[in-house]
């Protein structure tokens, strides 16, 4: 084993002395192994937080956090003395020698697809769901076996990849290559990765995620990857910087699934991702809706997953994210209305989630309603459809319950509910006297029928979106409630 330390040591008011390595190398075979990168030990996967001595043992360790929970022994501490960061019971100390060696693409390659030889061996195919499913290749020749070999489909997944290996066989072999699946190897150098890529010219879409890479310094673009639509690098740790320069190889991408990595989204260069029609950056500690301002302008956007991150606020200038018609913001810190109403300047937004924010928690229907309402233009929420029914439903509510703050005219009520005067136009002047609709439940009926032999039964009715209601019928429906329940049940009964 040699070593290179390039190291410095802290106190820890806590834990004493704490030694922290900020460049330490092990070699082993293919392998540097530096902090941050992903190792496998016997059939389990950790990232490597600490490389040096250990007080009180003799030799050079290996401080983990496993993937797999409560697999280690403590949380990067040892005698009273912290070494590194981890989850309780999740950290652990190992010897370089565990480790196992990193293979080559190229070798995994031969030994999956190209050399295989008798009865009874098999591949590993994508599906269209990304699934991977092993194919057995029964009773075929060596030739068929090898002309099935040409796949454009290869699952490279969780294979211990740490390098690229012969570049001219993968060339050769890999020529006619549409998905590729390298997810969950061993792989800490981007430029590695994206050898890979260079060497499929038909490439169309590669999953990298679960790479954790520690070497982040893109390569110059020689010559771009023209065919590549579709890149998934969750948890892989680039910042989106970084991510822009990788974008460079790659112009004219139209998915990117970039999640669980803190993106910091900032500057984007213009002539970038101008194909992009599906952005995925959910889990990537984003809090400030106008960090998106560069992507806003990407002429092409039509998808946007903001999900599982931090936005408390929302404002959006008219023109911005003008193709977009899919927003997915669930689990965010959203607890002002205005930041709802803000969606109106999404022009062509369809499609809307927004489901366990502050405002939206309550179990029952009536936050679901308020957002129909406030937003004309979408026709799916939540994952629902909004049938005409609910939208009709959801603009008595609303007419009902703001009825009051109507009335009391203040200058800034038509500025959060900008709808109201259309409301008002549409189905007249709402009575506050009346009785407010709490939710769709709430307008059924329950109506008893007997039959000609005398028995009798019940049913619980709802007027159904099969039914057309004029202005003026509509208009009713806001005035008297009770009217309405008699409609309901005339058309029931006929």
């Amino acid at each position: 084993v040699s070593t290179q330390s390039t190291g410095s040591s802290g106190i820890n008011a806590e834990y004493g002395e704490v030694l922290i390595l900020q460049h330490y190398y092990i070699t082993n075979n293919l392998r540097m192994v530096v902090l941050g990168q992903r190792v496998q030990v016997g059939d389990f996967y950790a990232v490597v937080k600490y490389l040096g001595p250990v007080t009180g043992t003799d030799g050079e360790w290996l401080g983990v956090e496993w993937e797999e929970a409560e697999r280690g022994k403590h949380d990067g501490s040892y005698k009273n003395v912290k070494y590194f960061e981890a989850k309780p019971l999740h950290g652990s100390f190992v010897r370089e020698h565990k480790l196992k060696p990193g293979k080559t693409f190229c070798e995994v390659l031969r030994y999956r697809y190209t050399d295989v030889t008798g009865v009874g061996e098999s591949m590993s195919i994508i599906n269209k769901d990304n699934s991977s499913t092993c194919v057995e290749l029964v009773g075929l020749s060596n030739a068929d076996i090898n002309r099935a070999a040409q796949l454009s489909n290869l699952v490279m997944r969780e294979e211990s990849i740490i390098s690229v290996g012969d570049a001219s066989f993968i060339a050769e072999k890999c020529i006619n290559t549409e998905n590729l699946d390298m997810s969950l190897n061993l792989f800490n150098d981007i430029n590695r990765m994206l050898q890979v890529i260079h060497l499929m010219p038909k490439l169309k879409s590669v999953h990298l995620k679960g790479n954790v890479i520690t070497s982040k310094e893109v390569s110059e673009v020689e010559e771009p990857h023209a065919s590549l639509e579709r890149i998934y690098l969750a948890g892989i740790g680039l910042s989106w910087g970084e991510f822009c320069k990788l974008a460079e190889h790659i112009p004219n991408i139209r998915e990117v699934y970039i999640s669980g990595s803190t993106l910091n989204i900032g500057n984007t260069p213009a002539h970038i991702l101008q194909q992009l029609t599906v952005l995925d950056v959910q889990h990537s500690d984003i809090a400030n809706w106008n960090s998106l301002n560069d992507i806003s302008e990407l002429p092409n956007l039509n998808t946007l997953i903001l999900s599982n991150n931090t936005i408390s606020r929302i404002q959006i200038s008219p023109g911005k994210f003008s193709k977009l018609e899919t927003l997915s913001l669930d689990n965010n810190n959203i607890s002002e209305w205005s930041s709802v109403a803000q969606l109106r300047n999404l022009t062509l937004l369809k499609t809307l989630r927004i489901r366990l924010n502050p405002l939206i928690t309550g179990p029952g229907l009536d936050m679901r309603l308020l957002v129909v309402a406030m937003l004309p233009a979408v026709k799916k929420l939540n994952g629902t459809p909004i049938s005409a029914n609910e939208r009709l439903q959801a603009d008595i509510f609303y007419l009902k319950h703001f009825a009051t703050d109507y009335y009391k005219d203040e200058p800034d009520f038509h500025i959060l509910h900008y709808r109201y005067k259309d409301l008002v136009k549409e189905y007249g002047e709402p009575d506050t006297g009346m009785p407010k609709i709490a939710s769709i439940k709430d307008q059924s009926i329950v109506v008893k029928i007997a039959k000609p032999d005398g028995k009798e039964f019940e049913k619980k009715a709802l007027e159904d979106d099969s039914i057309e209601k004029s202005p003026s019928d509509r208009s009713k429906a806001v005035q008297d409630s009770s009217k309405e329940s008699e409609t309901v049940l005339d058309r029931f009964l006929q």
